[in-house]
């Protein structure tokens, strides 16, 4: 069983619905820490920074622990979307969708927010991956990521390149076993999942866009005997 995750962000860029669509199952993750401008309240559309007003707790809050007030959300992600896309190729065909979700939202969660954009937007890609939400981590970081992994009884984490940093700085991994396969996806934008969705005809073919050359290296194996590719 193959798991991946992410942080609930705010219409997450093409390389999270590669990982979404290449797992078994999806951990959304509401438990890390909220950074202040980070991605669960903003997200690049037409390569300009597009956010929403939140309301975050101290530092050091939870992103499970933000809040938002619906009405001024729902009008301003409206909007910016609108502006930035009413001119698009396919906004006839998904535009209507997408503000029909926006104007779906009631929470004052901003991970909920995220969860129900996500799931709106994987229907209209077509993915089936179930999404889920472990329960709180006991610990941060590595320790945290092998108890989700035990608590789905995974056996294998599909995560992002990002990841490499803090999996070759921490012992625990190579210790526990833990089997990572790294993402091969290749972005062809660091926008939005709407930019992938508005401007092309197959946006399922830029979803799952690969790296040649990182598709015919060699997998990865347990942490601690694989070779950086």
């Amino acid at each position: 069983m193959i798991i991946t995750g992410h942080q609930a962000d705010l219409l997450p860029r093409s390389e999270f619905w590669y990982k979404m669509a290449k797992a078994d199952l999806f951990d959304l993750r509401i438990y890390d820490p909220l950074e202040a401008r980070g991605f669960q309240r903003r997200v690049m559309m037409r390569g300009r920074w597009a956010s929403i007003p939140i309301i975050a707790g101290p530092p050091g809050s939870l992103i499970s622990e933000a809040r938002i007030i619906p009405e001024e959300t729902r009008e301003a992600l409206r909007a910016v979307v609108t502006e930035r896309y009413r001119d698009a190729k396919h906004w006839s065909r998904h535009g209507p969708t997408i503000l029909a979700m926006i104007d779906d939202i009631h929470t004052e969660h901003l991970w909920q927010l995220n969860l129900q954009l996500i799931l709106g937007v994987r229907e209209v890609l077509g993915i089936r991956t179930p999404v889920s939400i472990a329960p709180p981590p006991a610990g941060t970081g590595v320790t945290d990521l092998i108890s989700v992994m035990h608590q789905y009884n995974a056996t294998s984490y599909l995560s992002g390149t990002e990841g490499r940093a803090y999996v070759d700085d921490d012992e625990s991994y190579r210790d526990s076993g833990v089997q990572i396969t790294w993402s091969t996806h290749r972005p062809v934008t660091g926008d939005s999942i709407l930019s992938v969705l508005m401007d092309y005809d197959d946006p399922m073919s830029v979803v799952m866009a690969e790296e040649p050359w990182l598709v015919h290296a060699s997998p990865a194996g347990p942490v601690g005997s694989r070779r950086r590719v």
